[in-house]
């Protein structure tokens, strides 16, 4: 059996061991306030640090004033419909949630002291990791056209950062949450058509964008009468 030669003087130790932990902290990697990307984020850091509550014993802000203001922007983004008001309720309640981000990752970097366990322990990322991306952010539906047969339809929309799937749903009764089926699954974006639909009757079209994390938020929905 080898003997491993361990350094006897402990204040070399602990030397050796700061160096090391300077390499590690915890970071944003939001490039901007997005207002899905941020609250998808600001999800798996108060789980994180819900979680991991004997480690993050005093945090700043508080989880509670954190998962407060997270479950307002939560409630914002479902609310949007397009107009001016609600989508800058959106951002002014994304930009509220991004500055307590901030406060909370100089926290756990403090009480981390470069220790990357600590750190992904809190949901943030670490800097010597790759970005870890959440699910897509809310998809939106650009325009709907006739398809390349009778009765389909042709979905337009841009390409949403980090979606490498798409799903489509259908419905005639928008207002039922149990109406909705799904038409097309693990679709490209080029291939979002929709085949063998009724003829003159008015249906419904949500899109989501998805990965391997999951599927983001469905888009407004739009009616279209095929032909």
């Amino acid at each position: 059996m080898h003997e491993i030669n361990r350094p006897t003087n402990f204040a070399a130790c602990k030397i050796i061991k700061n160096k090391d932990m300077k390499k590690n902290t915890a970071v944003l990697h939001l490039k901007g306030v997005d207002p899905q990307k941020t609250y998808n984020l600001g999800g798996r850091v108060y789980t994180g640090m819900v979680t991991a509550k004997l480690i993050f014993t005093d945090p700043n802000p508080t989880m509670e004033a954190f998962g407060a203001e997270l479950t307002k922007l939560d409630t914002s983004i479902k609310a949007k419909d397009g107009s001016k008001v609600k989508n800058q309720a959106v951002i002014d309640q994304a930009e509220v949630v991004y500055a307590m981000l901030k406060l909370l990752v100089f926290y756990v970097n403090v009480v981390a002291d470069g220790d990357m366990g600590i750190i992904l322990q809190s949901g943030f990322d670490c800097n010597n990791d790759p970005v870890q991306h959440g699910v897509p952010a809310k998809a939106l539906i650009k325009r709907i056209e006739d398809g390349s047969t009778t009765c389909s339809a042709k979905i337009y929309m841009g390409a949403l950062a980090d979606a490498d799937r798409y799903k489509v749903e259908t419905t005639t009764t928008p207002d039922d949450a149990e109406s909705w089926e799904t038409a097309l699954d693990f679709g490209s974006l080029n291939r979002l058509e929709i085949k063998d639909l009724v003829a003159g009757q008015k249906i419904y079209f949500r899109v989501y964008g998805g990965n391997t994390h999951g599927w983001g938020s469905a888009s407004e929905p739009v009616a279209f009468i095929p032909r």
